[in-house]
């Protein structure tokens, strides 16, 4: 799906570089990355890159791959790792709880033991999972960028699968919080070694 397919070229950028919209230097990068026959994790870091030079009004070299051990865009590919880690933890912490508000919201709903009301308790919970899904999807492209989004899937709808067990057999306590908190530790531990594992692939050593 679109949706959570990662895309080089992201509307964050795009609102970075509008300075940039008449620059033939940037211009003439951005058609040689568009090109390229890349992941779209690389073509992600390059674009950063070549964004930043021109920003700071640097020049950009000819060929951007053979530029790969240069101290700019070693840095900036710090900056961007980094970023797309804080999106990612930013992301995971707001699914932890919207996840957990939603879970709560079905289980009243199943049990007929409202924190409220019918109307107030479904209206939070609606949302609570209108924001999970938005957030799984940002947090879906943004591992997209270094490698398959599948484990990731498959350990967020196991969350879910297992509340609902536990929900039948232990229904006095909710483990919602509990499982998405630890699902979110083991997801970061995960993307952390991704990121590793992408740059050791595409020979980016960061000191």
């Amino acid at each position: 799906m679109q949706f959570f397919t990662p895309q080089w070229n992201t509307r964050t950028l795009q609102k970075k570089a509008m300075p940039l919209v008449e620059d033939a230097d940037y211009n003439r990068a951005f058609g040689q990355i568009d090109k390229m026959n890349e992941s779209v994790g690389m073509k992600h870091l390059l674009i950063n890159w070549v964004t930043d030079l021109r920003l700071e009004d640097k020049n950009i070299p000819d060929k951007l791959l053979s530029r790969k051990k240069s101290v700019s865009f070693l840095d900036s590919v710090r900056q961007t790792t980094q970023t797309d880690m804080t999106n990612f933890r930013l992301s995971g912490m707001i699914m932890m709880i919207t996840g957990s508000l939603f879970c709560m919201f079905i289980k009243a709903w199943m049990t007929e033991n409202y924190l409220v009301n019918f109307s107030i308790d479904a209206l939070i919970g609606v949302a609570a999972g209108a924001i999970f899904i938005l957030n799984l999807g940002s947090q879906m492209r943004t591992v997209g960028y270094y490698g398959k989004t599948l484990d990731f899937f498959l350990m967020d709808g196991a969350i879910f699968v297992l509340w609902f067990l536990l929900m039948m057999m232990i229904e006095a306590f909710d483990f919602s919080l509990l499982l998405f908190l630890i699902v979110y530790f083991l997801q970061k531990k995960r993307f952390e070694k991704m990121q590793k594992e992408f740059l050791s692939n595409n020979q980016i050593v960061l000191h």
